[in-house]
């Protein structure tokens, strides 16, 4: 790694630390004013996981004005789980608006990810009606299926498989199912 990444890592830290510290980090449009002077690479690098923490957070509103500035990042189903936990109140959120990101993700690290969301979901009985909408969705990735078709002993597979998928991953991807 070079040092100029490094120095770029450790700049983004304190930025962060300092950002959640003066609240600045509730309002994308705050955060964009801050780091304005910044290097860059800073700014571009921190954006990009900024995007990653809005969606975490579930922070649908800040989520928008990231993507409007065209900052990225490489979902992975962790990052799915933290926005599930993260699910408050009715209304859209951010599985639900990155649908197809979330629909189409490659992951294979998924039974502790599912398990959490399984419990979340189970001991939130005033929430269920929100989760719902999420959870279709997440049923609808051919990766949660296949796991939850391979590995159907776990609690979170009930919750998670989807029949009608896992159907047509049978007839036409089944070593996804091997």
């Amino acid at each position: 790694m070079s040092d100029r990444l490094h120095e770029v890592i450790a700049e983004i830290g304190v930025l962060h630390k300092e950002l959640i510290e003066n609240k600045k980090i509730e309002d994308a449009n705050e955060v964009f004013d801050y780091i304005e002077d910044f290097d860059s690479d800073v700014k571009e690098h921190y954006l990009n996981l900024l995007l990653q923490y809005y969606f975490q957070e579930n922070d649908l509103n800040n989520l928008k004005e990231m993507l409007l500035v065209g900052a990225k990042f490489d979902m992975r189903f962790s990052d799915i789980k933290n926005a599930f936990l993260n699910i408050k109140t009715s209304g859209e959120n951010v599985i639900e608006f990155m649908e197809e990101s979330v629909v189409f993700l490659k992951d294979t690290e998924l039974e502790d990810e599912l398990n959490e969301m399984y419990l979340y979901y189970t001991q939130n009985k005033s929430l269920q009606v929100d989760l719902e909408e999420a959870v279709e969705l997440i049923k609808r990735n051919r990766y949660v299926c296949a796991h939850c078709y391979k590995i159907d002993d776990k609690c979170y597979s009930e919750l998670f498989l989807n029949e009608d998928l896992l159907e047509s991953l049978k007839r036409d991807l089944p070593y996804l199912l091997g």
